[in-house]
């Protein structure tokens, strides 16, 4: 998921800045909260605003607008392109045609994550259970979601300079942590909360705040790039070790194989 919004990113000429760090992580929650709605009610529902569908659709129709008009297309005024009175444009925000794709992203978030709590909601009425409960699942995500972003507010040279490679890590330690969900929908476990893959994450926004807590950054100035590195190894190796051990156990329970046909053996 991360690295199709970073592809996205580029085609809309974001850089590396808080427009890239936003569309990757409305994205994300986005992908959360439809897994998230999928364990609770048992139904995959693909919100209003859907990754498969209208995101792919959307990085498509951007991939083409690029194609026709050029990379200079995406710092084209929005509102000077609106009908609308001089007076009236003034008192709009000066938005890109790129940002602009950020900001309706971010407006479709707010009906899909409301949908989903819904959902979450009247299923649980159903089933006579604790609905807060079911919204406390949210609560790991948000605050992670929220530690990285103190990171990067701590750390200004991360967002300028290193930014591809810091949402590489964050994009494998999200991807662990919804696959976790996943797994658990499929085999009726608890809902999973906590994780290994928070530890780099809170580890690193500790580091950044250090200095404000009175300490010492142990990874301070352009020596924090060593420490993302040790967190994409980290969440690297993780997330395949889980993959792959994801599809040895249901490849030896169906007896089948990975991406090949697996023949009966004949006497």
């Amino acid at each position: 998921m991360s690295l199709i919004m970073l592809l996205y990113a580029t085609v809309c000429q974001l850089g590396e800045t808080w427009w890239t760090v936003a569309l990757v992580f409305f994205a994300l929650t986005n992908f959360y909260m439809s897994t998230m709605e999928e364990y609770h009610t048992h139904i995959l529902f693909l919100g209003y605003f859907s990754g498969p569908v209208e995101g792919i659709l959307c990085f498509t129709l951007a991939a083409l607008a690029s194609g026709v008009w050029g990379p200079g297309f995406w710092a084209t005024d929005l509102m000077q392109l609106l009908p609308l009175p001089a007076s009236v444009l003034a008192q709009l925000p000066v938005l890109t045609m790129a940002q602009s794709v950020v900001v309706g992203m971010g407006v479709a978030l707010v009906p899909t994550v409301y949908t989903s709590f819904s959902n979450i909601a009247r299923a649980r009425r159903e089933q006579q259970l604790n609905v807060e409960s079911a919204f406390a699942d949210s609560v790991p995500f948000a605050a992670s979601i929220g530690s990285v972003i103190v990171w990067l507010r701590e750390s200004p040279e991360v967002l300028s300079n290193h930014l591809v490679l810091f949402l590489s890590f964050v994009g494998f330690a999200f991807s662990y942590i919804v696959g976790r969900v996943i797994v658990a929908h499929v085999t009726g476990a608890p809902f999973p909360k906590l994780n290994r893959m928070h530890i780099p994450v809170f580890l690193g926004t500790f580091n950044a705040l250090a200095p404000r807590l009175g300490l010492t950054k142990i990874f301070a100035g352009s020596n924090e790039v060593v420490l993302i590195w040790m967190c994409l190894v980290y969440t690297g190796a993780q997330y395949a070790h889980f993959a792959l051990e994801v599809i040895g156990t249901i490849c030896s329970y169906l007896d089948i194989n990975c991406l090949t046909i697996k023949h009966k053996k004949t006497n």
